[in-house]
């Protein structure tokens, strides 16, 4: 059986929000987006959370994670979560379950394909 988490259920990522530690299961990421120094981190059942930290160090932290791909400079995706894509050829969007429509950068539209055909 293929997975695209670590076989241990336990697994969490720590993220600091409001000065407090967070931990949350790689699976109830939806996306994160980059607003300048801050990353925001969309989730199931609605909720937000605002970090600190910038994309980068979030990216560094889901390298491990087979399941999210960074679609644009902003915006970093789990592809579990998507619902349809629409690619062109020069422009991709992706909509995912919780009814975001996020563009995807034309520089990575090819890279995208080849993962999400793994997943």
């Amino acid at each position: 059986m293929k997975t695209h988490f670590p076989m241990n259920p336990s697994f969490t990522l720590r993220f600091l929000s409001g000065g407090k530690s967070k931990y949350i299961r790689p699976e109830e990421i939806i996306f994160l987006e980059s607003k300048i120094n801050y990353t925001i981190l969309y989730l199931t059942k609605g909720r937000t959370l605002l970090s600190a930290r910038n994309l980068q160090v979030y990216e560094q932290k889901l390298t491990d994670v087979s399941s999210f791909f960074r679609i644009h400079r902003g915006v970093i995706i789990n592809m579990l979560h998507i619902e349809k894509i629409k690619l062109e050829k020069f422009t991709g969007s992706v909509y995912l379950h919780s009814g975001e429509q996020l563009c995807i950068s034309r520089r990575r539209i090819k890279d995208f394909e080849a993962k999400y055909k793994q997943i």
